[in-house]
């Protein structure tokens, strides 16, 4: 599902919740203007739903730039261990950057290690 999609869904869902929080509670009350209360508690319900809402449309787009990418990197040493692991660098325009990227990383001391993950072009 797209992100105008997700977001016209969301919209659509805190302008329903709005009216389902509101319309009961309008034919229910008795009193001269009902609504002095009830259109700010419906629309907090609404801003609520639509916060809600909103955040799920928001990852509509944290996949859209590739896979994701794991890097494992393991290693045993008796001397010093360095292990680095991201982005840096200028990124390929070749391939597209993965939207996630997963990396793990873990040493053991006896030698010198130098470790490496990610894109370090």
């Amino acid at each position: 599902m797209g992100a105008a999609v997700r977001w016209s869904v969301a919209v659509a869902a805190s302008v329903a919740a709005f009216f389902v929080v509101a319309v009961p509670w309008a034919v229910i009350s008795k009193g001269p203007d009902p609504w002095d209360v009830i259109g700010p508690v419906a629309g907090v319900v609404a801003a609520g739903v639509l916060a809600a809402l909103g955040w799920w449309a928001s990852q509509a787009g944290a996949t859209a730039g590739g896979t994701t990418r794991s890097v494992r990197q393991s290693a045993r040493a008796r001397g010093n261990v360095r292990q680095t692991a991201g982005d840096q660098g200028a990124a390929s325009t070749t391939a597209p950057r993965p939207a996630r990227v997963r990396i793990r990383q873990k040493a053991r001391g006896g030698g010198d290690i130098d470790q490496v993950g990610g894109n370090r072009s």
